[in-house]
């Protein structure tokens, strides 16, 4: 009999074991396979807030969790305008820069949509994303070209069409509607 509870009682504690670390895999993983959704807007987006745009093409905003990120906007190369080597900084890139501080307000909500949720980081530890001025997105052109911030910068002239190759498949439908604008 002592034997038959030792045992249920290993059984349990391994399957508790296992039921954790699934439970934290899913709240680590922010999708939380539709169970949890943490820190994400019903349509998938991560909601957060401006604190400072850095140039052109990268941003510093407040994440749901009160962490701050840098996030480097896909699609799209602003020039230079905040090299440490001042040769590589330019008046387009100084523009740049200025349009995009125009654009966004300090505070002001934004929404990042990922290419790839496990790896969107870039070799200098940035957030790779879309930003959203609005919790939607689409692939229809004129309410990316209307709403995209990466989007509204590349049709006003102030960066270029690029695609920052960090191995993630690329979303084919906004890269067909960004080249276009180019």
């Amino acid at each position: 009999m002592k034997k038959k509870f030792r045992r249920i009682l290993l059984i349990a504690a391994v399957l508790l074991a296992l039921a954790g670390v699934f439970v934290w895999s899913v709240l680590r993983s922010g999708d939380g396979f539709g169970l949890f959704r943490r820190n994400k807007t019903k349509n998938g987006l991560v909601p957060v807030k401006l604190v400072s745009v850095y140039d052109g093409d990268t941003i510093l905003v407040k994440m749901p969790d009160g962490s701050e990120e840098t996030v480097r906007l896909l699609m799209i190369d602003a020039p230079e305008s905040k090299h440490p080597d001042e040769t590589k900084n330019t008046e387009a890139g100084r523009k740049s820069a200025e349009f995009l501080k125009g654009l966004l307000k300090k505070n002001q909500k934004l929404y990042l949509e990922y290419e790839d949720e496990t790896n969107n980081r870039d070799s200098y530890g940035r957030l790779l994303a879309f930003v959203w001025l609005k919790d939607s997105t689409s692939v229809e052109s004129l309410y990316i070209k209307e709403n995209m911030v990466n989007a509204i910068i590349l049709s006003n002239g102030h960066a270029e069409f690029h695609l920052y190759n960090n191995g993630n498949p690329v979303n084919e439908n906004y890269r067909r509607i960004l080249e276009e604008i180019r």
